[in-house]
C-alpha cells in the first residue's frame, strides 16, 4: 500500500475544491469535484499517480473506464455515456462515487498507478489542415507530429471536413470533423494541400490503437456527456487502428535531430504540435526548440503549432491566446493563419496577417 502523507491529502482537497471549474461542459464532474474533496479516502487513490498527472481527469478517467466496461454499481445511473437521456440527476451522485471508489479500490488504484492522462483531441487536426493548405503546392511533405500520442493526427488527409457551410476532403471519408466558422468571409480552401509523403509521430508514451484496452482507456478520457467528442474519438481511433502511423517512443530533443537527418535530403517536412510545448519544462525549452529547428537542416522545414501565448517556440510572441501559428523556410518570423480555440470548436479570420519577428 502506498502511504500518503496529510499534507498530500490537504494539498489534493484544495484541488478537487478548486476543479468543478474545469469541467465547463461536465455537469456530474463538476458535482463529483465536492465529494472528492470531501473525502481522505477516495483522495489517498491518487497518491500513486505517475509524476506530472493532473489528479481529476486520472481519478475521474479510471471510473468512468470501469463504469463503461461494465461496473455494476449504481454509479453507471448518472453517466450519460452509460445511461443517455435516463442519466440521474448528478447533484446527488457524491455519496454514490464514495461508495464506488471504496467498491472498485484496487481496480481503480492499478488504473490510476498505471495510464497517463493522454486525451486526444481529434478536431485539432483542422489546425494542421488549415496550416497544410496555407503550405500548398504539390511537392510530397513528410509530416512529423511531436506529442502525436495514438496518432490520429497524422491521417490529416484522410478525413472529412464541415468548416461552417464548407466542406472538404475525401468525399467518401469515415472520419468527419466539423467545427463552426466565426468570419463574414469564407473560411480557407483546404482542399489545397500538398500531398503526404511520410507520416512519423514522437511520443514519450504512445498509445497503441491496436490495443482494444487503450483504445477503451482513450474513450473513457472524454467527459460522459460529450456524446460528440466520443463518437469523433471512435472513428478516428477505428481508421488509426487499420492502418498505424510510425510514433516513435521518445522525448522529442532526443529524437528530432536523427529523425531529421533520415529523411530525404532536401524534400520539404512539416512539424506540427498542440498543446506540447506548454508542458516542457522551462528549462527544457530552449533544447525543445532546437531539436526541432534541427529537422529543417537537410531540407526546408515549416513548423506549426497551436499553444499558449506563453510557449512560443523561441519565445516568439502570437497575436494572441488560440491562434495556430506557421514559420516557413528561411523565416524567422511568425504567421498567424486563423484563430481557434483550444479544442477548435470554432475559427476565425485574423484579422491582422503581418508577421510577427522576435523582439
Amino acid at each position: 500500500m502506498i502511504r500518503v502523507t496529510n499534507a498530500e491529502i490537504a494539498r489534493l482537497a484544495e484541488y478537487f475544491t478548486g476543479a468543478p471549474r474545469v469541467f465547463t461542459t461536465s455537469p456530474l464532474y463538476r458535482a463529483l469535484c465536492p465529494a472528492v474533496a470531501a473525502d481522505p479516502f477516495v483522495l489517498a487513490l491518487l497518491a500513486g499517480r505517475r509524476d506530472g498527472q493532473q489528479p481529476s481527469y486520472l481519478l475521474f478517467g479510471a471510473v468512468h473506464h470501469l463504469v463503461l466496461a461494465g461496473a455494476s454499481h449504481p454509479l453507471r445511473e448518472f453517466f450519460p455515456s452509460v445511461a443517455g437521456d435516463a442519466a440521474r440527476d448528478p447533484a446527488l451522485a457524491g455519496p454514490v462515487l464514495r461508495d464506488f471508489c471504496r467498491a472498485y479500490h484496487d481496480d481503480l488504484a492499478t488504473l490510476i498507478s498505471t495510464r497517463l492522462v493522454q486525451t486526444n483531441v481529434v478536431r485539432r487536426v483542422i489546425a494542421l489542415r488549415v496550416a497544410l493548405a496555407a503550405i500548398g503546392g504539390t511537392e510530397p511533405v513528410h509530416l512529423i507530429e511531436v506529442g502525436a500520442s495514438a496518432g490520429m493526427l497524422l491521417l490529416v488527409d484522410r478525413y472529412r471536413y464541415r468548416i461552417g457551410d464548407h466542406t472538404y476532403g475525401p468525399a467518401d471519408a469515415r472520419v468527419i470533423v466539423d467545427t463552426e466558422w466565426r468570419g463574414t468571409g469564407p473560411p480557407p480552401d483546404l482542399d489545397r494541400v500538398p500531398p503526404i509523403a511520410s507520416r512519423i509521430g514522437i511520443d514519450l508514451h504512445p498509445v497503441d490503437v491496436t490495443d482494444a484496452d487503450r483504445r477503451s482507456w482513450l474513450r473513457a478520457l472524454v467527459w460522459p456527456e460529450d456524446h460528440g467528442e466520443a463518437a469523433l474519438l471512435d472513428a478516428a481511433l477505428a481508421e488509426v487502428a487499420a492502418d498505424p502511423p510510425t510514433v516513435i517512443t521518445g522525448d522529442a530533443i532526443d529524437v528530432c535531430p536523427e529523425l531529421g537527418r533520415t529523411l530525404p535530403a532536401g524534400q520539404p517536412r512539416v512539424v506540427f504540435h498542440a498543446a506540447t510545448r506548454m508542458h516542457v519544462p522551462l528549462d527544457r525549452r530552449a533544447a525543445f526548440d532546437a531539436a526541432i529547428d534541427s529537422i529543417g537542416e537537410r531540407g526546408p522545414l515549416w513548423h506549426v503549432w497551436l499553444e499558449s501565448a506563453d510557449a512560443q517556440h523561441h519565445g516568439r510572441p502570437a497575436l494572441d491566446n488560440g491562434v495556430v501559428a506557421c514559420h516557413g523556410p528561411g523565416d524567422d518570423g511568425v504567421r498567424a493563419l486563423v484563430r481557434a480555440d483550444g479544442h477548435l470548436h470554432w475559427l476565425a479570420p485574423v484579422v491582422d496577417l503581418r508577421r510577427v519577428r522576435p523582439s
